[in-house]
């Protein structure tokens, strides 16, 4: 995987970055750079990749809310075919609710483990079930279950810890604003050429499956049509 270039403008792989810099010969082990790249190959891009479909697919059985995203989408471009910018991303507000709202109900990542690291009455580890704590009414009210974007432009959260497809605390995802980027980008470059749609009901709840991430068990089964 080629994606960086070093000062001589010698394309260098990252896991030939990672080799400089951990120190060179003497820097990781082979563990340690396998274990580093596996982190930059599965939480670094499979969860956008798996984010970035479930907000495609939640677009398709909600046209309204599509169509409101490509009405922002044309206001931030216009009728400009230019690729996206970093600079575009914090303007694409209705966007960003839209992607959150996607996390909330299919996080790609449903469950996670944490080891306490102060003595507690269990004196073990726990799970924190995200897709449980996503859909509780009581931080999300009696319509948890519902798609609505708008929830993360009308309020603020009622418990920080409400919300969180990349954990919370001291051991968050460290990669939160990248994905966040990465899916925005996604789904523009899709939205802004295609209208999505789908052939099953916007009713029937998704069915999901856990592997290392969420996945649908239908494989987001889309239809695209170029806009005009």
């Amino acid at each position: 995987m080629m994606v960086a270039y070093a000062a001589d403008k010698e394309l260098k792989t990252f896991l030939e970055l990672y080799i400089k810099a951990s120190g060179g010969a003497s820097g990781f082990t082979n563990v340690e750079l396998r274990e580093e790249s596996l982190v930059l190959l599965l939480a670094g891009t499979d969860t956008s990749a798996v984010g970035s479909a479930f907000t495609s697919l939640m677009l398709a059985r909600h046209p309204e809310v599509q169509n409101n995203v490509y009405e922002e989408i044309r206001e931030v471009f216009g009728d400009s075919n230019r690729s996206v910018s970093a600079e575009d991303l914090p303007r694409l507000k209705y966007l960003e609710a839209v992607i959150k709202e996607s996390l909330r109900l299919y996080p790609p990542a449903p469950i996670i483990v944490r080891k306490a690291d102060k003595d507690v009455k269990l004196h073990t580890s726990f799970v924190i079930n995200i897709w449980a704590v996503h859909r509780n009414p009581v931080y999300w009210g009696k319509d948890a279950e519902e798609f609505k974007p708008e929830r993360f432009l009308e309020s603020e959260l009622k418990h920080p810890a409400a919300f969180i497809p990349f954990s919370y605390g001291p051991r968050s995802c460290l990669g939160y604003q990248f994905a966040m980027m990465s899916m925005k980008t996604a789904v523009v470059s899709l939205v802004r050429r295609y209208r999505l749609s789908t052939s099953d009901s916007k009713q029937a709840p998704l069915r999901v499956k856990f592997d290392i991430m969420m996945k649908h068990v239908d494989n987001f089964e889309l239809q695209l049509e170029r806009r005009s």
